[in-house]
């Protein structure tokens, strides 16, 4: 006893094995993915750990060995301490961000620093409808301060992102030190920092949260995956079972 080979039933056998197959490489995917996850929080932590190192010797660090420059992104999220002044020239505020539920927007200040050049602090969130005001009034009058923050990589347009509006601009869509740049006297480092102190939530501005060292949601989404290659691989096999218990049903008898 078979079942008659029809064309519908070679399609449906080939779009099953294509589901299934389909669904077992993304979880093998996500499962990758998870590995690399690990890899970089052992990264992070190690850097969220250390003692916070001082921005002369990062910059040291950052300067080119053999001509070769170095990438702020091979030190993001390495604890820095700065002093300088915050000044307004240069302020941006960084649109669309969103901190418990609540839709605002981040600030960003220069830092000149003793030598004159200067670099880009994201001080924080407030809420839409607040006006951040002049850096005097969120800090010392004289604006000088000592901080400690996170080193962030210049968060460059992607290669299909959207360009951001010709001409000086108040509002950004990322921290971009470049494109700011253009609007700025001051030479600014290939950088910025993450401000993330004092974490005082009756306070604004509010500072970025640290980066989460977790799996994050990829060995849930590798369980999915595979759960949904074999709810279409059993699935397949209870619809040819049924049909072949109709196949023999509508056999003629003695044959």
């Amino acid at each position: 006893m078979r079942i008659p080979v029809r064309p519908r039933w070679i399609v449906f056998s080939a779009l099953v094995v294509f589901i299934t197959v389909a669904c077992v490489v993304l979880g093998f995917w996500q499962l990758g993915r998870l590995e690399e996850r690990r890899s970089s929080n052992t990264v992070l932590g190690s850097r969220l750990g250390r003692e916070p190192v001082s921005l002369d010797e990062m910059r040291s660090a950052l300067q080119p060995v053999d001509g070769v420059e170095s990438d702020p992104s091979d030190y993001e999220f390495t604890r820095v301490t700065a002093r300088g002044v915050l000044v307004d020239e240069g302020r941006v505020l960084v649109r669309s961000q969103v901190v418990n539920g609540q839709a605002g927007v981040h600030e960003v200040l220069p830092l000149v620093l003793e030598d004159g050049s200067a670099v880009l602090v994201n001080v924080g969130w407030f809420p839409l409808g607040v006006d951040p005001g002049p850096a005097t009034v969120l800090f010392p009058p004289s604006g000088r301060i000592e901080l400690t923050g996170l080193l962030r990589a210049d968060q460059r347009r992607p290669a299909f992102g959207r360009r951001e509006a010709e001409g000086h601009l108040e509002t950004v869509a990322r921290i971009d030190v470049g494109r700011i740049q253009e609007q700025v006297d001051l030479p600014l480092l290939p950088f910025w920092i993450q401000l993330v102190g004092p974490d005082d939530p009756q306070r604004l501005p509010i500072p970025l949260p640290l980066p989460a060292v977790d799996d994050g949601p990829h060995l849930s989404y590798a369980v999915q995956w595979f759960s949904f290659g074999a709810i279409a691989l059993v699935g397949y096999v209870a619809l040819m079972r049924r049909e072949l218990g109709r196949s023999r049903r509508s056999r003629p008898r003695g044959n």
